[in-house]
């Protein structure tokens, strides 16, 4: 917490970059992940919170995770995020058979959005991860990845996509999270844009669609989306890291989504173990907008801290307060957070 506000933390993955997960060929995607996690990091200055490549490049320790988010820095709640295949491992990035045992250790502490990659077999997978796992959303990627090969598809697409929205709709799932902006190579560019995201925002108003990475690039379109449909969000993952390296940047995009959706629709997202959340969040905590754009008050703070995140998942602040003030994380930060990566740096 950030003194009564509740913080969750929208996205959270332990990239599997161990040797194990190398591609068999050309590893230079792979090797260009730790420049941007140095860059998401505020850049080379700050070897306190950025992890060398010795670190990184490792099946990440979901301890070492867990003790991030709950132990280091002011996160309450965490919603992980399993991710399959993006081309650069050579198996998902994520399991997500892991990342639900990971949920289960700590069940008052994370949430779990499962992934579908585009195959005939998407729904069927689906409903064996609803059925096996239990689920708070789905994760999107507008890419299937096969070796060095890409196949690109649009969230409009009535052969595929429609279907599996249907089938998600069908099974419950009302929070759906789409990776856009940031483009993975070798897939087409086009598919990281946020147009097709139009179709399925009117055609399916009871769910609710994240763009991550929001603002990012596509800002100008990202906002006429969120202007027109009051089921979209901006998830801030990657687009939170500006704080750190880039402020005015940081400030023009999220007064443009403020302006755009109001401060109802806005979520925080660090993207660890691509970035540690604590210094994104006191950078946060003390970050005053330009006077040309909307002012951070308190309330849009915690809104956009965990608020917004906590009535989209249908929680209850109190009950969470509750539920977890007395456990070990909370026990150990009553001195203070705990050194970062303490579990990696023991």
């Amino acid at each position: 917490m950030i003194g009564s506000t509740l913080v969750v933390d929208a996205v959270v993955h332990p990239y599997d970059l161990g040797p194990d997960n190398h591609p068999a060929g050309d590893e230079t995607q792979l090797r260009a992940l730790h420049p941007f996690h140095v860059l998401s990091s505020g850049g080379p200055g700050h070897p306190e919170w950025t992890l060398t490549e010795e670190e990184f490049f490792t099946d990440f320790d979901h301890e070492a995770l867990t003790a991030a988010l709950f132990a280091e820095s002011a996160v309450d709640v965490a919603i992980i995020h399993a991710l399959p295949n993006l081309g650069f491992t050579k198996g998902g990035v994520t399991d997500v058979g892991r990342m639900a045992a990971l949920r289960d250790r700590y069940p008052d502490r994370y949430l779990l959005y499962v992934d579908t990659p585009v195959t005939d077999a998407a729904i069927k997978q689906l409903e064996h991860q609803v059925d096996a796992y239990g689920v708070d959303g789905l994760k999107l990627y507008p890419a299937f990845f096969d070796g060095d090969e890409a196949m690109g598809w649009r969230l409009d697409d009535d052969d595929f996509a429609t279907p599996l929205l249907e089938a998600a709709c069908d099974l419950g799932i009302r929070n759906i999270a789409v990776h856009k902006a940031l483009v993975v190579p070798p897939a087409p560019d086009e598919v990281f844009r946020v147009e097709d995201l139009d179709g399925p925002l009117g055609r399916f108003p009871a769910m609710n669609f994240a763009v991550v990475h929001a603002g990012v690039v596509f800002l100008t379109e990202t906002c006429e989306l969120l202007a027109r449909h009051p089921n979209l969000y901006a998830n801030l993952e990657s687009s939170f890291a500006y704080i750190l390296s880039k402020p005015r940047r940081f400030a023009d995009m999220v007064g443009s989504l403020l302006l755009a959706a109001g401060p109802d629709r806005l979520l925080f997202g660090s993207g660890v173990n691509l970035v540690h959340p604590r210094p994104l969040l006191d950078a946060f905590a003390a970050f005053e907008m330009p006077d040309d754009l909307p002012p951070l008050d308190d309330e849009t703070r915690a809104k956009i801290l965990g608020g917004n995140a906590l009535r989209l998942h249908g929680l209850d602040g109190d009950e969470i307060r509750g539920r977890i003030a007395d456990d070990t994380f909370e026990q150990g930060k009553a001195d203070g957070p705990a050194p970062y990566w303490s579990r990696l740096r023991r």
